[in-house]
């Protein structure tokens, strides 16, 4: 069994973004780090110069009152040396105010020069403290503090007096160490910032992304909530066990029972048999059955659903079905009938050619007959024939004026008008003939019924039609019943009577031409009639039983400025 795969996330965020984010941030970092160590160097700069001016006062007290005997230059010899013997201690040296040593605590360099890069005059006559950084070959730098005392070395009594300098040079190993290890740990430390930093930042990023993420996902479930639901057709998905994942309410009129009862119960408990059979038939090697259906129902009968179902994967992992359907049972009527009546079309245009030949010589046939009649006057048996020979011929004549009244395109004059009246007008016309038959009429109206756009003549027509059919089928009697209903985006005229009704075999071929149960019927009649209904963008509709009567629906589409005012 194949593995399912793990989806990989990826969030939108730019590199550029990342990078200038880290590199402000160790900006920041370095100018801190930078002034941190500004502010280390400026500590050990004051910690030296106030140890090199204390041991430079130290050892000037212990010189004073001494030096003017030129005896005690041994002791400012002996001095030095100790004092040089404190830790960190590299060097101490006293100068003249030429740069010549006097005393050094290394004494091998006596009566050299030192400090000529200098202003010896200059430091011997003042007393302000002075520091540099020298370079030391044996290892760590030194921190030289200097300055000038008073003391003087000469013969006092003479007048042969020198100013004196003091140098004292600091070994700043330590200093340096633990300044190296100090930076270490600043950059370590800084490094560990910089990287926390630019994990926060890239967290706020990421946070960010996430919750634009979640709020585009929730708007698209929402989205997807909704056009399940609103859409149009029947949508039910089930997973890979079969159980029922998803159903919106158009699916209600395919299954047995509620969404909410249905959802994670086995959808082949719900389905009819032929939808489960088609869901049935997806498998790995099936990935999608279009198929039509029929469902019989107590309600409404035999209906026809276009059902689709296909499989849905994730990354190639089969996980489950869904199936989509729509009741087409009026789509499919009207595309045969569409055919139907292409057929009759071609059919119709054919009779016509036909027709129109057919009516030139029999305007002549019954100019001889009446001729023959004029001539054989007298003879009643010959008048007889005469007249059936008229008779015929004028019966041919109608047949063809139907004829070619059924080929001729139709051209409608439209104008809004009383449905009621229309139907009233026309059962007057055919009052006597229903008379005659001992057939009672009843007519029931609707209520908030509309004018409808239509040509009354031509529907005038169509009534006429129907109403002498429905009383040709009750000759001794029975009742017409005419209702006019008004739906919301539809008026309905249905007409039922109780006669003879029409053969179950017989009412496929309804609207054929020249198809009659009547005697003297020409078979033209519904042609015509359903001729005229689809110029009005209608639908007749006819269903009878042998034996219990016949209902013929004619069905009106409104226009839309009678949809609004419904």
């Amino acid at each position: 069994m194949q593995r399912k795969k793990k989806k990989k996330i990826y969030f939108d965020i730019s590199a550029w973004v990342v990078v200038s984010a880290m590199s402000v941030l160790a900006v920041i970092l370095g100018m801190m780090i930078f002034m941190q160590f500004q502010q280390r160097k400026n500590q050990a700069v004051t910690i030296f110069v106030e140890k090199g001016a204390t041991l430079i006062q130290s050892f000037e007290a212990g010189l004073r009152n001494r030096l003017n005997r030129d005896d005690d230059v041994f002791y400012l010899q002996k001095l030095l040396m100790e004092t040089a013997q404190q830790p960190d201690i590299d060097y101490m040296i006293v100068t003249d105010g030429a740069g010549q040593i006097l005393a050094d605590s290394d004494p091998s360099m006596l009566a050299r020069p030192y400090g000529l890069d200098l202003d010896m005059k200059k430091i011997a006559e003042s007393q302000e403290i002075h520091w540099r950084q020298t370079a030391n070959p044996e290892g760590a730098g030194t921190f030289e503090v200097y300055r000038g005392f008073p003391p003087r070395v000469g013969d006092s009594e003479k007048g042969d007096l020198y100013p004196l300098i003091v140098f004292v040079g600091f070994n700043m190993d330590k200093i340096e160490k633990a300044a190296r290890e100090d930076t270490f740990q600043t950059v370590l430390i800084a490094l560990v910032l910089v990287l926390i930093g630019s994990l926060a930042i890239v967290s706020l990023f990421l946070v960010q992304a996430y919750r634009l993420a979640r709020v585009s996902l929730s708007r698209m479930t929402v989205f997807s909530e909704a056009l399940v639901k609103h859409m149009p057709i029947a949508l039910l998905s089930v997973d890979k066990t079969g159980k029922v994942v998803t159903c919106n309410e158009q699916a209600q009129g395919l299954i047995t029972g509620s969404c909410r009862e249905v959802v994670g119960q086995d959808a082949s408990l719900f389905l009819p048999v032929a939808v489960s059979r088609v869901l049935s038939r997806i498998n790995e090697q099936t990935q999608m059955v279009e198929e039509d259906v029929v469902i019989s129902s107590a309600n409404d009968g035999d209906q026809i659903w276009e059902v689709v179902t296909a499989a849905f994967a994730d990354d190639d992992v089969h996980e489950g079905k869904i199936l989509l359907a729509r009741n087409v049972t009026a789509i499919r009527f009207l595309e045969k009938e569409v055919a139907r009546s292409r057929h009759l079309n071609a059919i119709g245009s054919l009779a016509a050619g036909v027709a129109h030949e057919i009516r030139n010589p029999l305007s002549s046939i019954k100019g001889f007959a009446v001729y023959f009649k004029q001539r054989l006057s007298g003879n009643l048996e010959d008048e007889q024939t005469a007249d059936i020979m008229i008779a015929e011929t004028e019966r041919i004549n109608r047949v063809v004026s139907q004829l070619i009244e059924f080929a001729r395109p139709l051209t409608l004059k439209k104008e809004q008008t009383n449905m009621p009246d229309l139907v009233r007008h026309a059962i007057r016309l055919v009052a006597a003939e229903a008379h005659k038959n001992a057939v009672e009429i009843d007519v029931q109206v609707g209520e908030d019924l509309l004018e409808t756009d239509i040509d009354p003549d031509k529907i005038k027509q169509v009534m006429l039609n129907i109403f002498l059919n429905a009383l040709s089928a009750m000759p001794d009697g029975g009742r017409l019943t005419v209702a006019i209903t008004a739906q919301k985006y539809f008026m309905d005229v249905a007409v039922s009577d109780t006669g003879s009704g029409i053969k179950e075999e017989d009412l496929p071929r309804i609207y054929d031409p020249y198809f009659t149960s009547k005697p003297a019927g020409t078979g033209l009649g519904l042609a015509v009639v359903q001729k005229i209904m689809d110029a009005h963008g209608g639908v007749i509709q006819i269903d009878g039983t042998e034996g219990f009567g016949t209902k013929v629906t004619l069905r009106f589409l409104l226009s839309a400025k009678e949809k609004m005012e419904k």
